[in-house]
């Protein structure tokens, strides 16, 4: 008579104590990458921000050239507590901006430090270009805006971005750390 002998650790699933300390394996794993995630995440949305407006002043300057008139990009305070954003247009008046219809107006999360230096129009800061590309209004001092993530404010961190803009129209994209 053969008697049929069972392993009875192939039948058997995991037991608790094992999937206990899986489980714990894992959680020290997320608390130890948790704040590699955050500042990942928070370089990603300074560098997305700061890429959307260097496009769109892109795009205005390409409008100003495209159509042969003075076009404009001006920053604004809505209700004082985050920038926007918009294109305008030169009116033949020559003196009066209006909205361009078409491209949205754009904001700037108010999570980020934003400094602009373009030249002031009331309590706007604009960035205008003329029907050649060019920027018109340079000044060495008048020329930046610069998006500062105070997450990333960690000595040697990287934590802000610059873009100038040059007389020639020319937009550079500059990454620097806060002083």
């Amino acid at each position: 008579m053969k008697k049929h002998i069972r392993h009875r650790s192939a039948l058997r699933g995991f037991t608790l104590i094992e999937i206990l300390i899986v489980i714990g394996i894992m959680g020290i794993f997320m608390a130890v990458s948790y704040p590699s995630i955050l500042n990942i995440m928070a370089t990603r949305n300074l560098e997305n921000t700061t890429r959307q407006i260097q496009t769109f002043l892109q795009q205005t300057k390409f409008q100003a050239v495209s159509t042969k008139i003075n076009h404009r990009v001006r920053f604004f305070q809505p209700d004082g507590t985050f920038w926007a954003y918009e294109m305008q247009a030169l009116q033949p008046d020559g003196l009066t901006f209006v909205t361009v219809p078409g491209p949205p107006r754009k904001t700037i999360s108010n999570r980020l430090n934003v400094t602009i230096t373009f030249p002031a129009d009331g309590a706007d800061h604009v960035a205008v270009f003329s029907p050649l590309g060019m920027f018109p209004q340079f000044a060495i001092s008048q020329n930046s805006i610069t998006l500062q993530n105070p997450n990333l404010d960690r000595p040697g961190q990287m934590d802000e971005r610059v873009l100038s803009i040059f007389m020639g129209g020319s937009i550079q994209y500059a990454k620097r750390k806060s002083t």
